[in-house]
Parts: structure tokens; sequence; C-alpha cells
């Protein structure tokens, strides 16, 4: 090999690098996009396969039932993952989980609060280096990278920047699943009403016959795809919407104040003050929660709505 060849094989190298990073790329995506295809199909082979069976199969009961509740609860599915995404479907899950757990509350977490207000003495003192040993321990990330930004020295208008951002960010997170599930309340309605044109579609074909079961099926059908619709709507997405939404208030309220006790820090404020500031802060919290609370016994429509 010359050396003009190999000179030229390490000018091409970068080149192959990215094409081969381009080429792994684009698997990746393509490996995305098929999964995503995937669930869709299959989703769509339910609703298809339910009113196939509904409008061929001779009438039953719980072929009506069965076909009603894979029509309804495919479509809403099957609609959210076209309207926002899978990945953002199958989170839904998780935050359904979390709700077997009690809603986290600022006293929660009082040793890292604690530690925080340890922190917070030495940098008063003019400490550093036992206060950023300290914060290691603190759990919460808004108070521990906040109260990081303090001791490195940065100024005190840039710290409310940063975290005022990633409130903002924490917002945002929180507040597309509540509006997925206000979606999903209005699908599930829309496909309940369709399963009822379709019952009713039936019937009419079967009145020729005479056959009171298909058409006493076909009734069914109609009937239990509007209950379908409302039930999930009402009972499940509304209420699960509403949950999501409390909480991250509440999440928030907490950033808030962790966000004063940071500004606090920065004004070398006595650690007692800053207690009894988050300590106001909780207060207020549980009092709306309670007003809330008795304000929904007194006007019990208004959770329904």
């Amino acid at each position: 090999m010359t050396r003009s060849d190999a000179q030229g094989n390490k000018a091409s190298q970068p080149y192959l690098a990215c094409y081969l990073l381009l080429i792994g790329k684009g698997i990746f995506n393509r490996r995305t996009a098929l999964v995503t295809q995937l669930w869709i199909g299959l989703l769509s082979l339910s609703v298809l396969v339910s009113v196939s069976i509904q409008l061929l199969a001779p009438g039953s009961g719980l072929i009506a039932i069965i076909s009603g509740l894979l029509l309804v609860v495919g479509g809403t599915l099957l609609t959210a993952i076209m309207s926002h995404s899978l990945n953002s479907v199958l989170m839904l899950w998780q935050l359904v989980a979390d709700f077997r757990h009690p809603p986290a509350n600022m006293d929660d977490d009082e040793e890292g609060f604690s530690r925080f207000l340890q922190a917070a003495n030495y940098f008063r003192r003019g400490e550093i280096r036992p206060a950023e040993a300290v914060i290691q321990q603190i759990s919460e990330p808004l108070l521990r990278r906040g109260t990081q930004l303090v001791l490195d020295g940065l100024p005190r208008d840039k710290v409310t920047l940063t975290l005022q951002r990633q409130i903002a960010e924490d917002r945002d997170h929180l507040r597309r699943p509540a509006e997925m599930l206000r979606a999903m309340s209005g699908y599930a309605p829309a496909f309940g009403m369709l399963g009822t044109l379709l019952g009713l579609v039936q019937m009419l074909f079967g009145l020729g016959s005479g056959n009171l079961a298909s058409i006493g099926a076909a009734m069914g059908f109609a009937m239990l795809t509007t209950v379908y619709g409302l039930v999930l709507a009402n009972l499940v997405f509304k209420p699960l919407a509403s949950k999501l939404e409390q909480r991250g208030r509440q999440l928030i309220t907490r950033r808030v104040a962790h966000l004063q006790a940071v500004m606090m820090l920065c004004d070398r404020q006595h650690a007692e003050l800053i207690r009894e500031m988050m300590n106001e802060v909780n207060a207020r919290q549980d009092m709306r929660q309670a007003a809330h609370e008795l304000q929904l016994i007194a006007n019990p429509d208004q959770h329904a709505a």
C-alpha cells in the first residue's frame, strides 16, 4: 500500500464512522417504529374483531359483552396511542400504580430537610466543605441541586432562574399525563356511541329474519357500549386525571417552597427562619386540602364534573 493510499484511508475513517452511526440510528428508529406499529396493529385488530364478531355472529349475550368491551377499550387505547405515543400510554400504568402510595408531604422527608438546615448553618458560618459533605445526603433533587449551586458561588438570580426552569419542566411533565387522561375520557364515550350505532344497524338487519335472540343481542351490544364508555370516562379516566392534577399541584407547591428555602440560604438567613417558612407552607397546603375536601362534601356534583 502506498503512502497516498494510507492517507486516503485515514481521511475516510471519520466518514465511515459517521455512516455507521447513521445506520445504527436508523435501525434503532426502525425498531421503535416497528414496535409502535405492532401495538397499533394489535389494537386495530381487536376493534375490527369486535365489530366483525358482533355483526356476523349469532345472537349471544356473552359475545355482546366481550365485543362491546373490546370495541370501547381497544378503540380508546388506539386513539390515545395515535394522538400521543406508545411510551406515554404505557407510562400511565406506572402512574396508576403509584396511586397505591399516599401523596408525599413536606414532613415526609424530614431527615433530608434537616440535612439542608444543617448545611444552611454551615454556610452561614462560612464553612463550605462541611456543608458540601452534608448536602450529599439530601434526597430531594431540586433542594440538593439548589444548595449545591449556592455553595458553588453562583449568583442569586442565576440560581433562581435555574430552579425555576426545573420547576417549569416538572410542571409540564406532570401536566401531560393528566391531559392525556382527560382526552381519553372523551374518546371512550365516542366509541361507546359508535358501538351503539353498530348495534342498532345489526338490529335493523335482524328485523327481517325475526330472530329475537339476535335482535336482543344487538340491542344489548348497543346499550352496553354506551355504558362502558360512560363508566370509563366518569369513573376511571376523569378521577385519575383529577388525582394526577392534585398530586401535581402538591409537588409544585413543594418545589416552590424548596426554591424559597434555597433563596433564604443564599441570603444566609438563619436555619430556624427557613424551618418556620416551610412549616407555614405545609400548614397552608393542609388547610387548602381540607377546604377542598369540605367543598367536595358540600358540592358532590363538582367532583363529578
